[in-house]
């Protein structure tokens, strides 16, 4: 019976040289040093050092190696070619090399790492020409000895898990897993095929090892989403954990099973795709105690989110409830790439992509300058390696390679632009149904009319989508085992949305379209504010959309999709026109309840108050709810200078007033009263949140006043000794289940002057 085959020879030859490097720590327990920048050791040189007697019994192929500090050349011996077997040919021009480093002293032993099969003549006639040559001992181990390694070595795959996606499954997972493992990787093959894995992915893969919990951070198109699919991978295969995607934390809860540790949970964008949403990361903040409670018992959870978008989500967060994420060995920034990563990810993609050789030939001599340009991005390395990406006329030269990396955007809406209408229906009906489309296509009324509307019938739109699978579009297989259509990646979304705004016609098509929940999701109505993710409105389309933007629920919450709309994507003309749309809903707008940063309404009717669209008895109903709530509840929203728009100059002089005077001599009393509404279930730092916030807002109001400022200290002080007092001590998290891992291999720079790009033109 045949052993496995990892099919090694699509690696290239620098990543199969990182292979070999693992395989010599965590299979042979060497510790070599990558060979500096000479040919001593021939073209393919990797390695040397001195042989370290393992732990274990040696392989049979190594019994002659087990002489302590042996000095040892390792050296790696790569082809493209599917099936191939090594020849003495292949080795001699090596001899004479082998020679001059015995001779420094350099060389007592020689082995070779090769993808090729080896006969037993081609062994024993190296080990006779290495002995002529003053040598003890050598050694060839074969691509079917590695793919053996691979299959035994969990950690081997851990560290290149690009294998996963090289051979077949059911040699380390079972059944139920393999079908777990097939869902999710449904649309990232190519994923798969062209990941490399970076010093990122390794702190990753030690945090949710170690931690049980990650946040990976990171700019568009960095490979947020791909390092996580690789953990839950190497989750399935370490762990056989049961791995599922969800969208945020009620879903995993509701998943999450205390009698089975062994869940992992997949959180992509966990603050926003495209942008922050507030009412994503109030989610979180509210259940983030349950969520890490989950992970104290065994589950493991792995988030992601862009780096600008958890900065804007940071302030909203409260430090007692994500105590992990201020660890910085669980906070992950994959944007810090080294040069041979980025190299690496370039050549991967372009072997994966349909680029023909005479192209990547041309392209060949400025690759590497590409390889390090600034904006280099993992994503648009894979728009390279496709033909569809890329304008017609081509990329000639160093200046368009490095433009198409600096400037993304701009090549993927003219590409966009340019594609046939059942294209841009397909891209549509995904886009007009909230990014997510159930597959097969089946539109309903609306759907239909759009893709009409764009000049093409569903069934070419729907051949038209199975057509851009892979570039455009990926399919994917939901936790409830539904297939879905997505934009293959949330960029390609963005130059979707564009593409759509630079047409008018378009845009109107669109519009008509839209759900309510769309238009609160997907447009920009003017606001101060305005972002190139959104769809901008034209004034004169106002009137299309005003009256279908509906006046948020009562159950909503102030960072809610509709209210956050109406707060900061909507200009004063726009926010008008809606007015007038709900003038009846107005009134009952102004009877909201107490914690006023949270409810949506006050947010909503000042910037109507500043539009000039509110009427002014509503305008003081909702500034004596304020006043109220802020005196007699102790809520610190009087002190929001976001609301400031909805006072007169002398009713926020009188609200700071009965602060100073009402509030501030008798607050210790206040907070008792406070503190005694709540239930025995409620933390210690629950209880005093909202005396605190209320004692940083008169802070920041009162900040020139001296006498105030010693009365906050005073009040401070009383905080803390209420907080002290009967405290139970905090239960202690236990630990992690599972086995720590080693430590990853030393990362090193690939010094040999081996162009990388060599032979990625071959195949193609």
């Amino acid at each position: 019976m045949s052993g496995p085959d990892y099919e090694l020879h699509k690696l290239g030859w620098r990543a199969f040289q990182d292979l070999c490097g693992v395989v010599l720590q965590e299979v042979l327990g060497q510790a070599f040093a990558v060979f500096a920048d000479t040919n001593d050791a021939g073209q393919d040189g990797a390695f040397h050092g001195f042989w370290t007697t393992p732990d274990s019994a040696p392989d049979a192929e190594l019994e002659d190696f087990v002489s302590a500090t042996t000095p040892v050349v390792v050296q790696c011996k790569f082809s493209a070619e599917p099936s191939g077997t090594l020849a003495p040919s292949d080795l001699e021009n090596e001899l004479t090399k082998l020679a001059d480093l015995h001779a420094r002293g350099l060389c007592d032993a020689y082995m070779v790492l090769t993808n090729l099969r080896v006969t037993g003549r081609t062994q024993a006639w190296l080990g006779e020409e290495v002995l002529k040559r003053g040598l003890k001992v050598a050694a060839i181990l074969p691509g079917s000895w590695i793919c053996t390694q691979i299959e035994k070595n969990w950690n081997l795959r851990r560290y290149v898990p690009r294998v996963y996606g090289l051979g077949d499954l059911a040699s380390i997972l079972d059944e139920r897993r393999i079908r777990q493992a097939r869902a999710l990787l449904t649309s990232l093959s190519r994923e798969l095929e062209t990941f490399v894995p970076t010093s990122a992915y390794r702190s990753a893969s030690d945090s949710i090892t170690e931690h049980g919990f990650v946040l990976l951070l990171g700019e568009p198109a960095s490979g947020k989403s791909t390092i996580a699919a690789m953990l839950c991978m190497t989750a399935l295969d370490r762990w056989q954990c049961d791995v599922m995607r969800v969208d945020g934390p009620a879903e995993l809860l509701s998943h999450w099973n205390a009698d089975d540790p062994q869940q992992m949970f997949w959180v992509d964008d966990a603050f926003g795709s495209i942008r922050h949403e507030p009412h994503l990361t109030d989610a979180w903040v509210r259940r983030m105690t349950e969520v890490m409670a989950a992970v104290s018992h065994g589950a493991r959870v792995l988030m992601t989110s862009r780096d600008y978008i958890y900065r804007e989500a940071q302030p909203r967060m409260k430090e007692y409830a994500f105590p992990r994420l201020s660890e910085q060995q669980v906070v992950i920034d994959v944007t810090e790439l080294s040069s041979s990563e980025k190299q690496q990810m370039l050549y991967n993609h372009l072997k994966a992509g349909d680029q023909p050789a005479k192209v990547l030939n041309g392209w060949r001599p400025h690759l590497q300058a590409v390889a390090a340009a600034d904006r280099f991005q993992p994503e648009v390395a894979r728009r390279l390696s496709l033909q569809q990406f890329v304008p017609a006329r081509g990329l000639h030269g160093r200046a368009d390679l490095v433009a198409f990396f600096e400037h993304p955007n701009e090549f993927l809406v003219d590409v966009l632009d340019g594609l046939e209408p059942a294209q841009r229906a397909a891209l549509a009906a995904i886009y007009l149904s909230g990014g997510e489309l159930l597959a097969p296509f089946a539109p309903d009324t609306r759907l239909s009319a759009a893709v009409e509307a764009l000049g093409a019938t569903v069934a070419e739109t729907t051949r038209a989508a199975s057509a851009i699978e892979g570039t455009f579009l990926s399919q994917l297989v939901r936790a409830d085992g539904n297939t879905v259509w997505r934009f293959h990646h949330p960029t390609i979304r963005e130059g979707f949305a564009a593409s759509v705004a630079r047409d008018i016609s378009t845009l109107e098509i669109y519009l008509q379209g839209m759900t309510p929940d769309e238009l609160v999701a997907e447009l920009d109505c003017g606001g101060p504010n305005q972002s190139g993710t959104f769809v901008r409105v034209p004034p004169a389309m106002y009137g299309l959309i005003a009256s279908r933007v509906p006046v948020p629920g009562p159950r909503e919450w102030s960072s809610s999709p509709g209210a956050w709309f109406l707060r900061t994507r909507c200009s004063n003309e726009f926010l008008r026109l809606w007015a007038e749309a709900h003038r009846d809903a107005l009134p009952g707008m102004a009877n909201f309840g107490m914690m006023v940063e949270a409810m949506w309404e006050p947010g909503v009717l000042c910037r109507l108050n500043d539009a000039g669209a509110l009427p002014e008895a509503v305008r003081l109903k909702a500034v004596k709810r304020i006043v109220e709530y802020s005196i007699d509840d102790l809520d610190p929203a009087w002190a929001d200078t976001q609301l400031d728009g909805l006072f007169e100059v002398q009713e926020r002089a009188d609200l700071l007033r009965q602060v100073e005077e009402d509030v501030l001599p008798n607050l210790e009393e206040r907070i008792d009263n406070h503190v005694s509404c709540f239930g025995s279930d409620t933390t210690k730092d629950e209880l005093y949140e909202t005396p605190r916030d209320y004692l940083r807002a008169i802070r920041r109001v009162f900040g020139d006043r001296t006498d105030i400022l010693e009365r906050c200290d005073e009040v401070d002080e009383y905080i803390i000794e209420q907080a002290a007092s009967d405290e139970d001590e905090p239960e202690s998290q236990a630990e992690t289940s599972g086995l720590a891992a080693p430590a990853p291999p030393a990362s090193a720079e690939i010094l040999n002057p081996r162009d990388p790009f060599e032979d990625v033109a071959a195949g193609h």
